[in-house]
């Protein structure tokens, strides 16, 4: 899109699905990482469209498309395709919990895909199974219905790319990574992936996680030997605790340079980099997960990566 204000490029994202698919709790979980509940389960339906935008890394102004999902007004979107043009990034929220509206959900999907293929969309079209929370992640039937919407999605779009995630507003995590999916594509990371990458195969590292200032992954590299059950395990809590840790940090306006925890039989280190963003400072945090043996060669390596940023960013 063009540039916007203050030298910023416009950056569109449209977030879609049928009614009552959490679209709307999705965004605003987002916007405060945590305890959030209270916040959104009393919320009414999004009538026609509802606008946010933030700024991301002084570098884009991020603005949210919350597309209504009733029937009415999913016929207004689908007769102008106008409200689609100039996106950057689709999402599209499923309910996995609402079996009966799984037809007419990727009927609605099918509808909007045909628009974007005319419109030339080129980026992955980004598929959020939400609510599915923590009490369903061992539920066979539940694995299942995703599975069955995957192929069903792909079998029926050969022309698109897709990708997958499963969400829940009771996961602060699994909703950062699915946001900061489609922002850290925006960014040119091969030096950062490539550094993030290191810390696994060189130091024996189970993760690597680049954070900004607001929580988003910008950035995340795990073990090949760590299966599903130890991501939702062990990093999807430790990424759901940075996020509480960060934000206590900004709304209690501490200072700290960097902080040593014990996760399982490794240390976790998480440390803060301040970057210079068009003559604005802004922060970020790297938590690197450590065999004790390795960690004095990789807290060292963590004051290299200040250069990296710097490199990537300013």
């Amino acid at each position: 899109m063009a540039n916007g204000s203050d030298n910023l490029k416009d950056i569109k994202l449209v977030i879609s699905g049928l009614d009552n698919a959490g679209k709307t709790s999705f965004l605003i979980a987002l916007r405060h990482k945590y305890d959030f509940y209270e916040r959104v389960k009393k919320l009414k339906p999004t009538i026609k469209i509802d606008y946010s935008s933030f700024n991301f890394l002084k570098k884009y102004l991020i603005s949210m498309w919350d597309m209504g999902g009733q029937a009415k007004y999913r016929g207004i979107y689908i007769k102008y395709p106008i409200y689609f043009e100039e996106t950057d990034f689709l999402y599209f929220i499923i309910d996995i919990q609402d079996e009966l509206k799984f037809e007419t959900a990727v009927h609605y999907l099918h509808e909007i895909l045909d628009i974007y293929l005319d419109l030339e969309y080129s980026n992955e079209v980004i598929i959020c199974f939400n609510k599915y929370d923590p009490k369903y992640k061992d539920n066979q039937e539940f694995t299942d219905r995703v599975e069955m919407l995957k192929n069903l999605v792909l079998n029926q779009n050969k022309d698109m790319k897709f990708k997958f995630f499963k969400t829940s507003i009771y996961d602060i995590s699994l909703l950062s990574k699915a946001m900061s999916y489609s922002l850290s594509k925006l960014l040119n990371l091969e030096h950062i992936n490539a550094k993030l990458k290191s810390f696994i195969k060189d130091y024996g590292s189970k993760y690597a996680i680049l954070y900004s200032n607001s929580g988003l992954i910008i950035s995340d590299h795990y073990t090949e030997t760590m299966d599903a059950r130890d991501f939702d395990e062990i990093i999807s809590s430790k990424i759901s605790d940075d996020l509480k840790f960060f934000q206590r940090l900004a709304d209690e306006n501490v200072t700290i340079d960097g902080r040593l925890t014990c996760v399982e039989n490794d240390m976790e280190y998480v440390k803060k980099y301040e970057i210079e963003i068009n003559n604005i400072k802004d922060l970020f945090y790297l938590g690197v997960s450590a065999p004790p043996k390795r960690l004095k060669e990789i807290k060292e390596e963590l004051e290299n990566f200040q250069k990296v940023l710097e490199n990537t960013f300013s």
